[in-house]
C-alpha cells in the first residue's frame, strides 16, 4: 500500500493511501450519513497521541501514547509502532505509566540515528528524582527497537535544576524553591551515529537541555527565561535545522518561537507569534513547529 500521509487523529493514525477506496454511503434517520471504509483506514491507538516519529528507513511511524490508558493496554500509557508496509498497527504499554504512577510519558519522541533505539520523554512533577522502586523519576526512557518490536532498555535520569539567583519555582507543594523540577518534553536527535546528542526542552524549568545520548550527562543548557517565576515561557516543541547548526524552540506559554546557535552554544533571535493583547487570553503558540526541507 502506497502511503501519502500520516496523521495522528484523537485515538486513531490515519493511514492516507495514494489510491482511493470504493466508498459506500450509509443514510442515517438524523439525515447525516456513514461512509464506508472510513477515508483514511484509520485505526485504533491507545489514549492521548501526542507524538509521532519516522524510523530512519521510513518504515515504522511510532506515536507516544500519554492519556489514561485504555482496558486493552490495562490503563498503562504507551508506545504504538505502525508498520507502514503492512499497514498493522502494536501496542507497547509501559509498566511505569500504571495508573496511579508518579510519571507520565509526554511529548518527546525520537529514533536514534541508526534506528536501533527510541528516545521516549518521561516526566514525574511529585517525584522527579524518583526512588528506583515504584517511581522512576524525570528523564529520558530508552527503548530498543528492532524489526517494529520494542522493549524498555535504559533510563536517564534527569537533576533538579538549580535556578539562577532570584527565580524561583513552586511546582513541588506549592513551596518556593531555587531547585526546578526537570520535565523533558520534545526531544530531537543530533550528531553522528554512535555519539548523537539529545536536545530536549525543559518544560517546567523554561530551558533547554544538549544531553550525552549515552551517559545521560548534562553537556549544555540554554536559558529561556523572560521571568523570574519558574516556568513562565514552557518550551514544548524543538525542530534543528538539516545542517545541524541552528534549533528553534517554541515557548508555549510565551507566544514565540526562539532561535539557538548550536555552534556557538547560545540563545539568538525571538520570533513573537500574534502575541495575545490580554495575559490571560488563549494563547496563539503552537504546539509542534515543523523545519522545511529548504536550505535555508
Amino acid at each position: 500500500m502506497k502511503i501519502s500521509a500520516l496523521c495522528p487523529v484523537a485515538n486513531a493514525v490515519l493511514l492516507v493511501a495514494g489510491l482511493p477506496s470504493i466508498a459506500q454511503t450509509i443514510n442515517l434517520p438524523s439525515s447525516k450519513q456513514l461512509v464506508e471504509p472510513v477515508p483514511g483506514n484509520p485505526q485504533r491507538l491507545n489514549n492521548l497521541p501526542m507524538s509521532m516519529a519516522v524510523s530512519p528507513d521510513g518504515r515504522y511511524v511510532v506515536t507516544v501514547n500519554a492519556g489514561y490508558g485504555t482496558y486493552e493496554s490495562q490503563y498503562d500509557q504507551s508506545i504504538a509502532v505502525l508498520d507502514t508496509g503492512t499497514g498493522a498497527v502494536a501496542d507497547f504499554p509501559d509498566a511505569r505509566t500504571a495508573i496511579r504512577a508518579k510519571q507520565t510519558l509526554y511529548s518527546g519522541l525520537a529514533f536514534s540515528r541508526d534506528g536501533k533505539h527510541l528516545y521516549a520523554s518521561m516526566g514525574s512533577e511529585t517525584d522527579p528524582l524518583g526512588n528506583g522502586k515504584d517511581a522512576t523519576g524525570s528523564g529520558i526512557a530508552v527503548y530498543s527497537f528492532n524489526e517494529g518490536k520494542i522493549a524498555p532498555e535504559r533510563f536517564l535520569h534527569l537533576p533538579m535544576v538549580q535556578l539562577p539567583p532570584g527565580h524561583t519555582t513552586r511546582i513541588v507543594d506549592e513551596k518556593e524553591s531555587d531547585k526546578g523540577v526537570p520535565f523533558p518534553a520534545a526531544i530531537a536527535v543530533i550528531g553522528p551515529a554512535g555519539a548523537e546528542k539529545l536536545l530536549v526542552a525543559g518544560n517546567l524549568t523554561d530551558d533547554v537541555w544538549l544531553i550525552d545520548a549515552a551517559s545521560g550527562n548534562i553537556e549544555k543548557t540554554f536559558d529561556l527565561f523572560e521571568s523570574n517565576a519558574v516556568p513562565a515561557t514552557y518550551p514544548i516543541a524543538v525542530a534543528v535545522d538539516r545542517g545541524e547548526k541552528r534549533a528553534f524552540v517554541a515557548l508555549w506559554n510565551a507566544s514565540e518561537i526562539v532561535e539557538l546557535d548550536l555552534a556557538k552554544g547560545m540563545v539568538g533571535r525571538k520570533l513573537a507569534l500574534l502575541k495575545p493583547s490580554d495575559p490571560v487570553a488563549r494563547l496563539s503558540m503552537s504546539r509542534s513547529p515543523i523545519m522545511t526541507r529548504s536550505p535555508r
